[in-house]
């Protein structure tokens, strides 16, 4: 169970449940303060105060979150989701985003891995950031894995300029197997949005990248687009049977 303990994560929650929610959790989220975990090559102690004991000349390192192959910074939105997802010895240091992103260009981050709430970001989603749009063109993606309401449902009208777009990009991943389209409408959310399936055998920050490219000007129609990796659940089983992305070539659909 995932309770707010400050003001970002209840931005956070909001941001996972209300898309236009999301530029003002990322314009927050630049000038908060958040904690990095810092790893000694050493022992830690205690000092009498309580507070841990580093001894000099001993070497901190940030350890990587794991997705497949790749590797991203975590940081965390409070001490306790620090402590619940690196649980050996460890120092809880607090710092600013904007300055943690400008210390590690091109790098990919990830927000509260293992917890009900989060966010990955790509590392042109930090160049933006750092030039101050926060109202991204890109998909700007807040993870949740806490219980959710999704109803899916086939469009009455294909959008056809959205599904090509994202086949040309997808048809330079040869990782990617196949990707389908649906509406989507969330508990909670008023407005329905787009849900994509993909089937991919790669790295998925190159998923994203590729979702960025395709989404240009206006083409979602003023809709919010969310995707997902395909696997056995029963939303992707559903999601196999909507609009066959990487079906669209030359203008046809199928």
């Amino acid at each position: 169970m995932f309770e707010p303990e400050n003001d970002i994560e209840r931005l956070l929650v909001r941001a996972s449940a209300e898309p236009a929610a999301r530029p003002a959790f990322a314009r927050a989220l630049m000038d908060a303060q958040i904690v990095l975990v810092l790893v000694p090559d050493g022992p830690i102690t205690s000092g009498p105060d309580g507070n841990a004991v580093i001894p000099e000349g001993t070497k901190m390192t940030l350890p990587s979150a794991v997705r497949g192959e790749q590797k991203l910074i975590p940081f965390f939105t409070a001490r306790s989701r620090a402590q619940a997802w690196y649980r050996q010895d460890h120092v809880a240091v607090p710092e600013r985003v904007r300055d943690l992103f400008a210390r590690y260009p091109g790098a990919p981050f990830v927000l509260n891995p293992g917890s009900d709430y989060g966010k990955d970001f790509t590392p042109g989603e930090v160049t933006r950031l750092l030039a101050g749009e926060f109202d991204m063109a890109g998909p700007q993606t807040v993870a949740s894995t806490a219980p959710e309401q999704v109803m899916l449902a086939q469009p009455k009208e294909i959008p056809a300029a959205l599904i090509e777009a994202l086949a040309r990009e997808f048809a330079g991943l040869k990782a990617i197997r196949g990707a389908w389209l649906m509406l989507a409408q969330r508990s909670g959310q008023p407005e329905q949005s787009w849900m994509l399936g993909v089937d991919c055998s790669g790295p998925w920050l190159e998923v994203r990248e590729a979702i960025s490219r395709a989404l240009v000007g206006d083409i979602l129609g003023g809709r919010m687009l969310d995707a997902m990796p395909l696997d056995g659940s029963p939303i992707a089983v559903t999601l196999r049977t909507g609009i066959p992305v990487t079906a669209a070539k030359g203008g046809f659909l199928h």
